[in-house]
């Protein structure tokens, strides 16, 4: 039996080359220091798998219309206990995706890993950000409870601000002046097949950069974080891997180039992987059971009694917006564009090959008073919402 499939795998070697693909992606090198914090990609990467097969179960039930919506989700709730825990997996781990996919941008911007020549990464991995971000808001619309139409009524109406086409911009999501089916359908559409379609293709991209170049990890794996420390000799040229490696990544500094230690991806990162990835679907499974997906009332457009609460991702621009002038509100909407034009020029504004954060004042004082700011935001806007 053994000799039949060993046979097997050897005719599909002969035609494919599988074995050198995945001696390649195994056993690539990675740095040795900071490799828990590497985790934090792949941990993005198997939330984004997760969304997709529990978003194509829902596909199954879910009916993208205003008389249906919320019936077809009622229906989850209380007569099909699997398919209500679907859903609650397909919430909670949209919840934790945006907080993993946040917490690895940080590290890659404190650790200095978008620089040359991992300048693509970052834009690629930006482009992650935002779309991971557009498909929790477009998936916050689909209930069609009144969290759900209140939501949509916010956010399509913050294209108006658009100078010149803000009002088509907005009649082009809604489908008119005002919400209606039609704004329902379009959303969906844009949630399962638009912003997929770019989304995976991205991911591809990101990944076959990342084995082009390396992971870069944190600055003390390389020989650059010794050169400013008095009486260290800076240490010899790190001899490369024999098994392919991705080092020294070029064009970049010599001092940055290498790192000093490295080790197999597989099993000693895949390990690390391996962990922090199941240990975040568990705690999803654990929140899917323990308090699933919410659905309030279904929506209705007449009442005036409702006091809409934002999602948690939206507090920052929504405890921004209660704080300023009226007066000041549109420049407040145009806040997050301008921030993520910010993220992308970033590489080819900040050239200095310095990783060292203690180094680089001009970038890390900015980008950590950013990060408090909306920290300080979210919070102030969570205690808001918790004493209404």
């Amino acid at each position: 039996m053994m000799g039949r499939i060993s046979a097997a795998y050897n005719w599909f070697d002969e035609r494919t080359a599988i074995r050198s693909l995945i001696r390649k992606g195994l056993y690539e090198a990675v740095p040795v220091r900071g490799a828990w914090f590497y985790t934090l990609g792949s941990a993005t990467l198997v939330l984004i798998l997760l969304q997709l097969i529990t978003g194509i179960f829902l596909t199954l039930l879910y009916v993208p219309s205003v008389s249906e919506a919320w019936a077809s989700l009622h229906y989850l709730a209380q007569h099909d206990a699997f398919g209500s825990i679907v859903r609650g997996i397909h919430l909670w781990s949209a919840y934790i995706l945006l907080f993993v996919i946040g917490l690895h941008m940080v590290r890659t911007f404190f650790s200095g890993s978008y620089k040359r020549p991992r300048e693509l990464n970052w834009v690629t991995g930006v482009g992650l950000f935002v779309l991971v971000l557009a498909m929790a808001i477009t998936g916050a619309f689909l209930p069609w409870d009144q969290a759900a139409y209140w939501t949509a009524v916010v956010v399509t109406n913050i294209p108006v601000y658009t100078p010149f086409i803000g009002s088509f911009l907005r009649a082009l999501w809604r489908g008119a002046d005002t919400m209606g089916p039609t704004t329902l359908s379009r959303t969906f559409g844009i949630h399962v097949w638009l912003i997929p379609a770019i989304l995976f293709p991205l991911i591809g991209a990101h990944l076959a950069l990342l084995r082009k170049h390396g992971e870069f990890g944190s600055y003390v794996n390389y020989r650059g974080a010794y050169r400013s420390r008095e009486g260290v000799d800076v240490p010899p040229a790190p001899a490369q891997r024999p098994i392919e490696p991705p080092y020294p990544a070029a064009p970049t500094d010599e001092l940055w180039a290498a790192p000093l230690e490295t080790e197999d991806f597989y099993p000693h990162q895949t390990f690390k992987d391996g962990v922090v990835s199941a240990g975040l679907v568990i705690l999803v499974f654990i929140l899917a059971v323990a308090i699933g997906a919410p659905l309030e009332a279904i929506a209705d457009p007449s009442t005036t009694s409702y006091t809409p609460v934002p999602e948690w991702f939206f507090l920052p621009l929504d405890e921004l917006l209660v704080l300023v002038p009226q007066q000041l509100i549109p420049l407040v909407l145009v806040l997050p564009t301008v921030g993520v034009l910010l993220l992308l020029a970033l590489p080819f504004i900040d050239r200095d090959p310095e990783r060292n954060p203690f180094e680089r004042p001009a970038v890390m004082v900015p980008g950590a008073f950013a990060v408090l700011f909306v920290v300080l935001l979210t919070l102030l806007g969570s205690g808001r919402l918790f004493n209404l």
